[in-house]
């Protein structure tokens, strides 16, 4: 690294021309100045000016440093006007939510993306746990997730709900629907998948007397759901009802992804008995603010969503 107060006595001498000015301007003495210099031509190790009596001119090497330390400056200036601006319509902007709600909120955010060009949106579909690790390890600023965590460094704001939806091939519709015909179908399991299952099973399928002994615990849940076998995993969002559709196993995901898949005749969704809906939490860490640039895109999801959880409450 370059000594920073040699290079700016270098700097100033060649700009104002003379070692008696340049000592004024600086407030030090003649022979500090040139103590500078001579110490900057060690550090680099070749001369950087030639002395012509009181006149001085620079060599190639000098005349290179020069250039790179105006750059260095102009740089250094561009920099710290940046850090002092916060500009809404530059940066990145890195956002964790799942499957379904990025297959929600995706086209929308990349219409603002076109507009604004220097914004750079980046969206990770990926289940609750994985969301909030990103946004702890500063990977994601922004997350959307179905579950509180006690962590004091995170913010959560409630925007809304999703509504979960039991999916079996439609084969299964005539038959009469319980715990073991479930387990006889079997499981498509996906990121989320064991997470929703226990939901709707705790909700629909449970025993009422150990429901009401455990008091809805998550250990009775967990039992019901390990009776049931998996037929499969998948990790893409718009490839989890292909199994169904095709009769290897039913699944539980949220209900605007089951309709947006096509062909629709081929899923039976379960008209359940109890609804389960899942609250949504908007997630970031309260010790890191957020860029004015968010503000755009987070009006925009709470809206989207908002509007989803109505209609679903209207249906």
């Amino acid at each position: 690294m370059l000594n920073q107060q040699w290079l700016q006595t270098f700097v100033t001498l060649i700009e104002v021309g003379h070692f008696t000015l340049t000592a004024k301007k600086l407030f030090m003495t003649q022979p500090g100045v040139s103590q500078h210099i001579k110490k900057l031509e060690e550090q680099v190790g070749v001369s950087l000016i030639l002395r012509q009596g009181k006149r001085f001119e620079l060599t190639e090497a000098g005349s290179i440093l020069y250039q790179h330390a105006r750059e260095y400056r102009q740089t250094e200036t561009e920099l710290l006007a940046r850090l002092q601006t916060d500009e809404p319509y530059i940066g990145e902007c890195r956002f964790g939510c799942s499957g379904a709600i990025a297959s929600l909120l995706y086209p929308h955010f990349l219409e603002r993306q076109i507009q604004y060009p220097s914004l750079n949106v980046m969206l990770e579909a990926a289940p609750n746990q994985r969301i909030v690790s990103g946004i702890l390890n500063n990977q994601l600023d922004v997350g959307i997730v179905t579950k509180r965590t006690d962590d004091a460094e995170l913010s959560y704001q409630a925007i809304g709900y999703a509504e979960l939806a039991l999916v079996l091939p439609s084969q299964y519709q005539s038959m009469p629907l319980d715990k073991e015909r479930l387990e006889h179908i079997g499981f498509i399991d996906h990121p989320d998948g064991q997470y929703y299952l226990q939901q709707v099973l705790r909700a629909n399928f449970g025993d009422a007397e150990a429901t009401r002994t455990a008091r809805g615990s998550q250990r009775h849940v967990s039992g019901i759901a390990q009776q049931i076998p998996r037929r499969g995993y998948v990790n893409q969002l718009n490839q989890i009802l292909l199994p169904v559709a095709k009769g290897i196993g039913f699944t539980v995901l949220p209900l605007t992804t089951v309709n947006a898949f096509i062909p629709r005749e081929s899923l039976w969704v379960v008209e359940l008995e109890q609804k389960v809906q899942e609250s949504l939490y908007l997630v970031h860490k309260n010790t890191r603010p957020l860029p004015s640039r968010f503000e755009a895109f987070i009006d925009l999801a709470i809206r989207l969503i908002a509007n989803e959880s109505q209609l679903k409450s209207l249906s």
